[in-house]
């Protein structure tokens, strides 16, 4: 099986994370600064993959697509991030809202197959096994 690996470098500045995703530079920062927060660079993600995917299993069906919107939004308690052990400190719950304009019948059948193979969604519902690393420097 070939797997591909992901990778993202960052590094803390005042109050914001600056991430180096290839060659492109993302400041990420608090709830109520200026930049985006981890959340909506979540979200952006999870809608844009969405959309990508129904873009590459349309290319591969052949099955014509006009322009895709989208707009996607999740719920987090921020109790949970402030330490209430009784609320999970993440998001609680995401929606997708997306339009799509064909007039190829098999629309549906493309919507239906990218939702399932979207690498993001799937990665959202599923239990993911996550690890962290810790290097104490003094």
């Amino acid at each position: 099986m070939t797997v591909i690996t992901f990778t993202v470098e960052g590094k803390l500045e005042g109050d914001a994370v600056i991430t180096y995703i290839k060659d492109d530079v993302i400041k990420i920062g608090l709830l109520g600064s200026d930049n985006p927060t981890p959340e909506e660079v979540l979200l952006a993600s999870a809608l844009s993959c969405l959309m990508l995917t129904v873009y590459y299993v349309a290319k591969e069906k052949n099955v014509k697509i006009g322009d895709i919107n989208g707009y996607i939004e999740g719920t987090l308690d921020p109790k949970g991030f402030e330490g209430d052990p009784s609320v999970p400190p993440g998001i609680l719950e995401v929606k997708y809202y997306v339009d799509v304009r064909s007039e190829d019948p098999r629309i549906k059948e493309v919507l239906s197959e990218a939702e399932r193979r979207c690498p993001l969604k799937d990665t959202l519902v599923r239990s993911v096994k996550v690890s962290v690393f810790w290097n104490v420097k003094s």
